[in-house]
């Protein structure tokens, strides 16, 4: 048995796909690295379509824009209060779909950020953010923040969104070196994630929040 593929990848096709944990397999027959649904299994498959930038393997996170037709589950995902204990702004309340409307446009505005839906199985459930010029002495720093909803808690996810998000962001900026992260200190979870991810502890904050940094591999 051995995985269904779309063809076999080009060097650019492996270096992007890897910089996006896209999971991939080596196919002797074809002799070459090829994209791997690890949900479809078959003997000697052949190639039903050609190779998609579309494909994404079922049951990992992906990332991609906010979109209107997102305003549902976005309500549903940040109507709750424990998903805003460890974030710098206070809870606003139940929110409407015009308040969550807003949101989402404002996401996709802006120059000084980047904001990314974070996606289980094609449905949005949190959400990562590079926020540029966090650091006015260099200009090659980042800081990354992200949420998941309650839902997802406690299955692992954290740590492979953090994980996904540092190399999606290392892989779609060129020019960034460096990404830093500042963590409530009662979150003790998030800060997991981060180490688990290869980030680094630098201290405090004057406000207490801890500060954890990684570097882009050289």
């Amino acid at each position: 048995m051995q995985s269904r593929w779309d063809g076999v990848l080009t060097p650019e096709q492996k270096a992007w796909c890897d910089a996006r944990d896209i999971a991939l397999a080596y196919d002797p027959l074809q002799i070459g690295w090829v994209i791997a649904d690890i949900d479809s299994t078959c003997l000697r498959s052949t190639p039903a379509t050609p190779l998609s930038w579309k494909v994404k393997t079922p049951g990992l996170l992906n990332f991609r824009r906010w979109q209107p037709s997102d305003v549902p589950a976005y309500m549903r995902l940040l109507s709750d209060p424990e998903v805003w204990q460890h974030m710098y702004e206070a809870w606003p309340g139940t929110l409407t779909q015009a308040l969550a409307r807003d949101l989402i446009d404002i996401s996709g505005l802006s120059d000084h950020h980047d904001v990314l839906a974070v996606t289980l199985d094609a449905q949005p459930i949190g959400q990562m953010r590079l926020a540029f010029g966090a650091d006015a002495s260099s200009s090659d720093t980042a800081e990354i923040s992200y949420w998941l909803g309650r839902d997802y808690w406690g299955r692992g996810l954290g740590r492979d969104l953090v994980h996904r998000a540092t190399r999606r962001a290392f892989a779609d900026h060129a020019w960034l070196y460096r990404l830093v992260a500042f963590v409530h200190p009662d979150n003790v979870a998030s800060a997991k994630c981060l180490r688990a991810a290869g980030y680094h502890d630098r201290g405090h904050r004057d406000d207490g929040w801890q500060c954890f940094v990684i570097y882009r591999d050289t």
